[in-house]
C-alpha cells in the first residue's frame, strides 16, 4: 500500500506509462488516502522504486479501478494480473460487492487482462479519452467481487 511519501515516484511512473497522466496532486491525494474519492494505491516495487501500481476506491458496496500502470521494461511478467487480483481482494475486505472500471478501447492487453479476471463488457463511452489525433472510446467493464 502506497504512502504519501510514494506520490512523487508513482506520479513519475504514471508520466512514463499513461497517455493521459494524472499529475502529482492527484497521486498525492490517492497515496495519502485523503482525496474526495477515498482512493488508495497498491504498488509493486523493485529496489525501493515503484515499477507497477493500481489505484482503487470504494463507495458503499461498489469498488472501482481508476488507474493501472506498469513500467515498460517490466511488462509481460504478470504484474498487472497480480495488481488486479490484489485490488479485488482489497475491495472485498473494504466491503465492495462489485468492481467497475473503464479502459481505452485500443488497449487490447488491458481488456484481455480484465476479461481473464472475470470482467465483462457493460457498455462504452464514446470519445471519452483524449488521444493524439482526437478522442477514443472507453469500454465500461465490471464484475462481482
Amino acid at each position: 500500500l502506497a504512502q504519501a511519501r510514494d506520490a512523487f515516484a508513482v506520479a513519475a511512473l504514471d508520466d512514463l506509462v499513461n497517455p493521459s497522466p494524472w499529475g502529482l496532486r492527484r497521486f498525492e491525494a490517492a497515496c495519502a488516502g485523503s482525496g474526495a474519492l477515498h482512493e488508495s494505491v497498491l504498488l509493486v516495487e523493485q529496489a525501493d522504486q515503484p515499477i507497477a501500481y493500481i489505484v482503487i476506491s470504494r463507495v458503499l458496496d461498489e469498488g472501482s479501478i481508476h488507474n493501472v500502470g506498469v513500467r515498460q521494461d517490466c511488462r509481460r511478467r504478470g504484474l498487472g494480473g497480480v495488481l488486479v487480483d490484489a485490488a479485488l481482494v482489497a475491495l472485498v475486505e473494504q466491503g465492495a460487492a462489485r468492481c467497475l472500471l473503464e479502459v481505452r478501447a485500443s488497449n487490447a492487453a488491458a481488456v484481455a487482462l480484465y476479461r481473464s479476471r472475470g470482467f465483462t463488457l457493460d457498455g462504452k463511452r464514446e470519445n471519452y479519452y483524449p488521444d493524439g489525433a482526437g478522442r477514443e472510446d472507453a469500454l465500461l467493464m465490471s464484475r462481482a467481487v
